[in-house]
């Protein structure tokens, strides 16, 4: 009883030297994380022990359940190691879990509330500046890939009720964006929408889409994928390995009208056909690069159609909001392909890179 009582006594000490105003259990000194460390060529991921941290001012400690894995994450491995800038950052960018303890000045956010962090530090609302984009988690500053965590109480928000940890862990990144590509700055009512391929985005954007009673074509190199997307929503499916010119398929399926919203992932050896299969007045929302980020656009092919294009990076933490209150609305389920424990992360970042999942890969903490 009296270590007991000694060791409570102990853990209030130390939670008032930390400046935390609220902590929820009893915390561990030691927990796993992840760490960047160099390798032959670029970074590679280790997996350490190390002392939990403890909130400052306006920062929440979060004990993470799940954490959705991005194509960045592997990506960044092949970053040039010369200056070692990366060595010790934490990676990842979306995490789902439990506040656990806050620090003074935290409002609206207490021990006991479901997570998630944001893709950006602090782009709380509006549009983004230098200083935002350049606070990105696990790139410019630590991510979440640790049993504990330690964010800024702009980086967190509670997550959808309707979700579990894993299903929540997809959202910052691959969600938002594929909100904010599709229902979050479009009215999509009968109107077309064409998405590319079953990764995160595209899938999100598909269900994103269909909840808004849009109708949605995918494009795959597979008629497997294709039936699963039509499982999921898609009224049309386009393989795009038997139709390369596969605008021309858009525009037979629609009749000559052609997609009122593109969403490009792609990049470069899309985007011509992307700008073919648009509406006229259609809007190009670009996303991603998968086959590089130095495609370009046709002027002319935008102008012939009075079209717009707009490029998408993520999103604010109001603009996660309004998705979550939509999530819960139309009672929508993320995609997961495959689960993985986080001793198997080196497992998890293969088969997100060459196991072409549909839906999002996740670790499991």
């Amino acid at each position: 009883m009296l270590k007991a009582v000694s060791g409570s006594i102990a853990l209030i000490i130390c939670t008032l030297l930390a400046g935390v105003v609220h902590a929820a259990e009893p915390l561990p000194s030691t927990a796993r994380k992840i760490v960047l460390e160099k390798a032959e060529t670029g970074y590679r991921w280790k997996l350490i022990e190390a002392a939990v941290p403890q909130p400052g001012d306006r920062q929440v400690l979060v004990r993470v359940r799940a954490v959705g894995l991005n194509r960045g994450d592997w990506e960044m491995l092949g970053f040039d190691n010369k200056s070692g800038a990366l060595v010790g950052r934490v990676p990842s960018s979306d995490a789902a879990g439990d506040i656990v303890a806050v620090g003074k000045g935290v409002k609206g956010l207490r021990p006991g509330t479901r997570v998630t962090s944001l893709y950006f530090r602090n782009w709380t609302e509006g549009t983004a500046s230098k200083e935002i984009i350049n606070a990105a988690h696990g790139i410019d500053v630590d991510g979440v890939l640790g049993e504990y965590v330690v964010l800024e109480d702009t980086a967190v928000v509670p997550a959808p009720q309707s979700l579990s940890y894993e299903q929540a862990a997809t959202l910052p990144t691959a969600g938002l964006t594929a909100w904010n590509a599709t229902v979050g700055k479009n009215e999509l009512r009968d109107r077309v929408v064409l998405v590319q391929g079953t990764g995160g985005v595209s899938i999100f954007a598909l269900q994103f889409a269909n909840a808004a009673k849009a109708r949605v074509i995918a494009t795959s190199s597979s008629d497997d994928k294709l039936a699963r997307v039509r499982e999921l929503g898609a009224r049309d499916g386009i393989n795009y390995r038997t139709h390369p010119r596969w605008s021309e398929q858009v525009m037979e399926l629609t009749s000559g009208h052609g997609a009122d919203l593109v969403v490009d992932v792609g990049g470069k050896e899309t985007l011509e056909q992307s700008v073919k299969s648009l509406a006229y007045g259609g809007m190009l929302s670009i996303v991603g690069g998968l086959s590089g980020y130095d495609g370009s656009i046709s002027s002319l092919g935008l102008l012939n159609k009075t079209a717009s294009a707009r490029g998408v990076y993520v999103g604010s933490r109001a603009d996660y909001q309004r998705m979550s209150a939509f999530i819960d609305e139309h009672r929508l389920q993320p995609v997961i392909d495959k689960v993985f424990p986080l001793d198997q992360f080196d497992a998890a970042l293969q088969h997100l890179r060459t196991g072409n999942p549909v839906g999002r890969v996740v670790l499991k903490l």
